[in-house]
Formats: C-alpha cells, structure tokens, sequence
C-alpha cells in the first residue's frame, strides 16, 4: 500500500458503521412526533360480532406493536390512561399486532392487558399500507386524516404526548 491509499480512506466516505452512528444520531435529535395530514389508510376491524371501517371512527389512536417489542411493555398502560380519559371525549384506542403468529401476541396481552380493540395483522398489509418504519408507531386519525405519526415510546414523554392529544380533541369541540 503506498502512503496514499490510507489517507485517500481517511477522506472518503466512512465506514458503514460510522455512517450508521450518524444517522441514528441525526435521527435521535429530530423530534418523534410528525405532523402529516395526509389520508389514513382504511381497514376493516372486527368489533365483536360486527364489522367496523377505521373511516367511521372521528378521532383514533392507532398504534402498531408486537409481542417482541421492548418499549410496547410500556405503551399499553399508557394507552389503557389515554382510554380511560380521553375515551369518552371521543378518542377510539386501536392497536394492530404484527407478528407472523397471532398466537405469540397472547403471553404479552396476558402481561399487559389492553383495556382496547386488539386488531391483528400477521400478513402485515395494514402495517404496509401505514409505513410503519419501526415498534411501536402511532398514528392520531381524525376523520380519515392523519395528523400526527409517534415512532417509538418513552415513558418519560407520555404526560406530554397525552397533553398533545387532549388539546388536538378540544380543537376539534
């Protein structure tokens, strides 16, 4: 090798796991909570012997998780909060599992009950149809509208995202 080609490294692009370091960095920076206004996909959702349209619903939080999902432990009791207050102003709580096995949702329901509709989505055609970039992704619907994407959960920002929502339920009083 001669003294060139080091130094020709050095200056060219960084090695992949640099890159991946400064992406995820670049991404960490940037707020979780995106504003789209753009239309919800629509799906049918089993609600006890009925059929259900997610375009029938006025507000709607829907949140995608599976049963391997380390920070979903943490969002069904928020989602449970957000069901028992925000509730009965008219927010419908909806979570859509992605695992392969419907079956392997069942130890983490039995964990984390979920006072909400559990919708399941083994194919992953719903979560296709969201772009659903990562576990758990949230979505705030307002008559077939999205407003707001959530990607990921932290405990830590769960009165301030409950806040977010409440006022999005009063703008619309």
């Amino acid at each position: 090798m001669s003294r060139r080609e080091p130094a020709k490294l050095r200056r060219g692009t960084p090695p992949i796991s640099l890159r991946a370091a400064l992406l995820v960095l670049l991404l960490w920076s940037l707020p979780s909570a995106r504003s789209l206004a753009q239309p919800a996909p629509d799906f049918t959702l089993e609600s006890g012997q009925s059929l259900v349209a997610l375009s029938h619903q006025q507000w709607v939080y829907l949140d995608f998780w599976a049963s391997w999902c380390g920070p979903c432990r943490y969002s069904f009791p928020f989602m449970n909060t957000l069901q028992a207050e925000l509730g009965p102003q008219g927010l419908a709580i909806i979570a859509v599992n992605v695992d392969v096995e419907p079956a392997d949702a069942l130890p983490f329901l039995e964990k984390y009950p979920a006072q909400f509709p559990i919708h399941y989505d083994p194919d992953g055609k719903i979560a296709e149809a969201y772009a659903v970039p990562g576990m758990p992704t949230s979505y705030l619907i307002h008559q077939g509208q999205i407003i707001e994407r959530h990607i990921g959960f932290r405990a830590s920002q769960a009165e301030e995202l409950k806040a977010a929502i409440a006022q999005h339920l009063l703008k619309d009083e």
